[in-house]
């Protein structure tokens, strides 16, 4: 029957075995398949690359060339508005003809330095103008115009036909370089300067490139030069000093559209759909012979995993079951490899050691607990307690009148009630608030009015569970250790509120107070010293307790000013709320 185990063992063993190597056989064709997309992917982004950086080592050179161009013509502005003889026109305040003529030929000997000036415009104030030129021109200069050219305050004012100001007929857009003309001495403003290029000078700037494939245009989409249906593809988008892309399909093909603002209001716009050569055959069999080699890589590894990796941590498995089933946490001593497996079967060794430590801690910790509640049942049932209320019942009795003996059996009563709590360790903070109600109740019928009691309440804490009983035996040493010592009225106040990461208690109270040296005993005392009777059981026992309950030293702190108040402040870290229970 036994042998019939173990060949049930291993048959389930060879067929978790057949599952990984399936689940091996699944992974290697996946990752074949990837491989193919990636490197699909990786040809099409070659190829989109090269457009890219095709049309934009296309669309730059244009744009350096218009730039260039620019650059030399406003040159030929600055040239033309520091002339004499145009200077001497714009400072004329009367029609002088011999001026105008000389002015015209100022401006003719600086305009032949450069075929592509179609004409110059010399505006003076008073709205007479020179120009230069050949062909009919049509110019209108309005308000708007005009105040864009005085805004710029002598810089040029790139525009196509003046903005609508100047039009050629029978002719492509004219490109204007407009600016003001001021007095080089007193700053004054003379006049206005227009100088009109011919669209031509734009197929100089792309006969270097792909004229076929490129165009140029201004930012309202009106062509200047250049392919007309990539001139339909425009849009704001493309109004940006820095390069955009876009994929576009045009005469049925696939594009990468790059585009750019040249300078305002240019814009070069650029179609690119050849890519680059897809990738050789000798480098697709090269990647293939690579994924042959990785498939092979990956079976001699599984093999070696199986071997060096599956196999021990087997057999440390085995060695953990058997450990588990004896009932107790015990270290095993079966050999084991020294590598990784072998690391790991120490760390396990020291993990059972470690919780058996915990475990001990913590049986130890029980029993500390269960003495620690064990006492504070014996301090309030203890005799002399119960004498006394007792003795203060029947004294009312006697001397007053039945009614508040009955009310003071009634808070007895209740008092024992809640105290009890149906054994439960953990009780709703109101709850504890409630023995401590009764407490402090019965202790005035013994003392009389020699203190007041206070709460300062949040409604948020009332609902969350607490250790049972550990408000009353603080009030108790309030009253002994601090009120009655002091020989006048005291006031003894409990204060509850929620932090973020726990409740918060403090107990108050205007009595005597501690010294430093008491608050040291106090705080430092251990379970030991209680028991040798080093002090009463009130005040570190409940320290003790509380300390034992959370397995965390640094949760109360002591105030104090010798004569004037006591203050304790517990913290307990947030527990979960209670569920709504009955009134007790």
């Amino acid at each position: 029957m036994r042998h019939g185990g173990n060949g049930l063992k291993r048959d389930i063993r060879m067929s978790l075995q057949q599952k990984a190597l399936l689940m091996l056989i699944i992974l290697l064709l996946f990752f074949c398949m990837m491989f193919m997309i990636t490197t699909s992917i990786i040809i099409k982004k070659t190829e989109d690359d090269f457009k890219a950086r095709t049309s934009e080592t296309a669309v730059n050179n244009v744009v350096s060339t218009i730039k260039a161009s620019l650059v030399n013509y406003n040159y030929l502005t600055r040239l033309i508005m520091l002339n004499d003889r145009v200077v001497n026109y714009l400072k004329t305040e009367e029609t002088d003809r011999e001026k105008i003529y000389d002015a015209r030929e100022g401006i003719n000997e600086i305009q032949s330095l450069y075929s592509y000036i179609d004409s110059v415009y010399i505006f003076r104030n008073d709205g007479e103008h020179v120009s230069t030129g050949i062909g009919e021109y049509s110019i209108n200069i309005n308000s708007v115009e005009r105040s864009n050219i005085l805004d710029a305050r002598g810089t040029t004012v790139i525009s196509i036909n003046g903005n609508g100001t100047i039009t050629k007929k029978r002719s492509k857009p004219l490109l204007t370089m407009s600016r003001a003309i001021y007095d080089i001495n007193s700053q004054k403003l003379l006049g206005m300067l227009m100088m009109n290029i011919s669209g031509d000078v734009f197929d100089d700037a792309l006969a270097l490139q792909n004229p076929s494939g490129m165009c140029i245009l201004d930012r309202n989409g009106t062509l200047l030069c250049g392919n007309k249906e990539i001139s339909a593809l425009y849009d704001r988008d493309y109004d940006s000093n820095s390069i955009v892309y876009k994929s576009i399909r045009l005469g049925g093909e696939r594009k990468t559209l790059t585009g750019k603002l040249a300078v305002k209001p240019l814009v070069v716009l650029c179609a690119s759909g050849k890519g680059a050569e897809p990738l050789p055959r000798d480098t697709l069999h090269a990647l293939m012979i690579t994924l042959t080699a990785f498939i092979l890589s990956a079976f001699v590894c599984a093999w070696f995993i199986t071997s060096n990796i599956a196999r021990p941590i087997r057999n440390l498995s085995e060695a953990m079951e058997r450990t588990r089933s004896s009932g107790w946490l015990k270290k095993f001593d079966t050999e084991m490899p020294n590598n990784e497996i072998g690391r790991l079967a120490e760390s396990y060794n020291s993990m059972i050691e470690y919780l058996n430590e915990l475990f001990n801690r913590l049986l130890e910790n029980e029993k500390n607990m269960q003495k620690a509640e064990m006492r504070v049942l014996q301090e309030q049932i203890k005799p002399h307690f119960l004498y006394n209320t007792l003795e203060t019942i029947s004294y009312m009795a006697v001397q007053e009148n039945a009614n508040k003996a009955h009310d003071a059996l009634e808070t007895l009563g209740s008092f024992y009630r809640n105290f009890l709590s149906k054994g439960d360790r953990e009780i709703p903070l109101k709850r504890e608030l409630r023995i401590t109600q009764d407490y402090l109740s019965l202790q005035k019928l013994r003392y009389g009015e020699i203190f007041e009691d206070e709460y300062i309440l949040d409604d948020s804490t009332l609902d969350y569970m607490i250790p049972k009983l550990i408000l009353q035996p603080l009030v108790e040493n309030c009253i002994y250790h601090g009120v009655r010592l002091k020989g006048e009225k005291c006031v003894i106040r409990i204060t509850t509120c929620m932090e973020e990461s726990g409740l918060q208690i403090i107990v108050y109270d205007s009595g005597v107070g501690m010294s430093a040296d008491q608050i040291k005993n106090v705080l430092e005392a251990s379970e030991k010293d209680d028991i040798k009777g080093l002090s009463g059981f009130g005040l570190r026992g409940t320290i003790n307790r509380i300390r034992y309950y959370y397995d965390y030293d640094n949760i109360v702190q002591i105030r104090s000013e010798p004569g004037e108040y006591t203050e304790i402040e517990i913290y307990i870290p947030k527990m979960r709320k209670t569920k709504t229970e009955g009134e007790v």
